[in-house]
């Protein structure tokens, strides 16, 4: 046993604490006796769940960052009694409210302050003085400092401390998953408190750790869905895999890419937001930066099943991480990306299909000419004169395995398949989808885009199902997604492969097949 480790027990709780020669912590706890008298140890190994500079709060709650005094990077020899707060409403911001007294050249300032400058406001930074290096302990509580004679509240983007060498960056992830399938973690405050809440990614030479907090159970979720809340409900720890240590840049860039990887899992907008780097556990720099965060729900693209989200999730943002070491592959996947989530939770109904429409486009072009066998020139000559659109489309879908007819429970939109094909030629699943896009984006009097709300409904949920299947093999995912789209909803459990699995014969795979036993 290691002496500088040597077991403790905690009476009030009965939970004893030892560790192995190699310092692995063991934690045990006898239980009651049964009804033959019999009493069992109750044993675990895990790890404490990983903790942040800044704690969490509840639903929907304020979180303070910092009470004192500090200088806005854009108004010289002004000292204010400050108070800075991470804020849920009306948007996720970071904001300051602070007060100073009056000083002779106010007037002139706020004159020059007040004078347009252009069409873009750029949010200041803050002068915090640091002691000794370390970023400031956050208040308890986000008070508002006294009245005095200037008033402000201003949104902030600032840096703080020393981003060399750091050994670890920590993070808060609002609005994350639920998932019984993560490894075991426990509450370093109460040993005996353990969930299975670890997610572990790897790629290009990272390690992201992103765990459960104890405060986001399965009901927590639920109530988020109900309400459309906001709620820290992951904290992440990112380190390099061997050890080496690392720029708060190159932390910031890993970071933007795992959000790449987390918006394609979850289909909405989620981010690292409050990253904190230390050095020998030392908190030495941390960005107060506002990022965009999609209020709590869950969409018909939903790839992520709770048996085994901590897999996919795994999987998916380490893939991500290899995928997107490369400058241009990063931009077309944040192209994609954007076009995947903004047509799944900020357009209209009649615009989802458009989306994953011009999606899949860029994606085609990224693969046959960006990465090749094709020149530009080349693969223009071999696109049709009519239905260019829709051959980009499918020389892609095909490449990866997507079948595309309508699926048989897609009634209204295999009512638009009738009426175009009595019109033209047989239309399948795609050409219905791409028609009824060309015609919304250049309706002439003799054919107008009269599509109903559950015509457009079904398109869109097509389009972006095959969009998010070429996004998942275009970053190389090999797992299991769970069965959606099926004619009844999908329940915990029902996974299939995707269609360019080995295990998948080639042709088959077509969106609402049963699901994988």
């Amino acid at each position: 046993m290691d002496e500088e480790q040597p077991t403790t027990h905690s009476r009030s709780s009965g939970v004893s604490v030892s560790y192995d020669a190699d310092g692995t912590r063991e934690v045990s706890r006898l239980l009651p006796a049964n009804e033959q008298g019999e009493r069992r140890k109750w044993v675990h190994r895990f790890p404490d769940a990983i903790g942040h500079y800044y704690s969490p709060r509840s639903m929907n709650e304020d979180l303070p960052l910092f009470a004192g005094e500090l200088e806005f990077t854009d108004e010289e020899n002004a000292v204010y009694d400050a108070r800075v707060t991470y804020r849920w409403a009306p948007r996720p911001r970071i904001t300051v409210h602070g007060t100073r007294p009056a000083a002779s050249d106010d007037v002139a300032w706020f004159e020059a302050a007040s004078r347009a400058t252009g069409m873009w406001v750029t949010a200041p930074g803050v002068t915090i003085t640091l002691t000794n290096g370390a970023i400031p302990a956050p208040p308890d509580q986000a008070l508002d400092p006294d009245q005095a004679d200037v008033s402000v509240d201003r949104r902030i983007d600032t840096e703080l401390g020393d981003g060399r060498q750091l050994d670890a960056v920590t993070c808060l992830l609002p609005n994350g998953w639920p998932t019984v399938s993560g490894t075991g973690i426990c509450d370093p405050h109460d040993l005996a408190h353990t969930w299975y809440g670890r997610t572990t990614a790897e790629g290009d030479g990272w390690r992201a750790e992103l765990d459960r907090t104890r405060a986001a159970g399965p009901d927590t979720f639920k109530t988020l869905q109900e309400r459309g809340g906001y709620l820290f409900t992951h904290t992440v720890r990112l380190t390099r895999i061997d050890g080496s240590s690392f720029t708060s840049q190159q932390a910031l860039n890993v970071l933007d890419r795992i959000r790449l990887g987390l918006a394609l899992a979850l289909g909405r907008r989620t981010s690292g937001v409050l990253p904190v780097g230390y050095r020998a556990g030392t908190a030495v720099w941390a960005l107060w930066r506002s990022q965009r965060v999609d209020r709590y729900h869950s969409t018909a693209s939903h790839w992520l099943d709770d048996t085994t989200a901590a897999s996919q999730v795994s999987e998916i943002v380490g893939k991500t991480l290899d995928f997107t070491r490369d400058a241009t592959a990063r931009e077309v996947l944040a192209q994609a990306v954007g076009y995947y989530v903004a047509g799944l939770n900020d357009v209209d109904v009649e615009l989802q299909a458009n989306t994953a429409v011009s999606g899949l486009q860029l994606l085609s072009y990224y693969r046959f000419v960006t990465v090749g066998p094709h020149t530009h020139r080349q693969w223009k000559a071999l696109q049709p004169a009519q239905g260019p659109t829709e051959w980009e489309l499918r020389q892609l879908l095909r490449a990866i395995g997507v079948s595309t007819p309508v699926p048989a429970h897609f009634t209204h939109l295999h009512a638009v398949q009738q009426r175009l094909a009595a019109r033209k030629a047989h239309f399948d699943g795609l050409g219905t989808v791409v028609k009824m896009r060309n015609v919304a984006t250049h309706p002439t009097k003799d054919q107008p885009a009269a599509y109903s709300a559950q015509e457009w409904a079904e398109a869109g949920l097509l389009s972006s199902y095959w969009f998010g299947l070429s996004l998942l093999e275009l970053i190389g995912y090999r797992g299991k997604i769970a069965a959606i789209l099926q004619k009844r909803p999908w329940g915990p459990g029902e996974l299939r492969h995707g269609p360019w699995s080995p295990s998948v014969v080639a042709g088959t795979w077509a969106a609402g097949g049963p699901a994988e036993t």
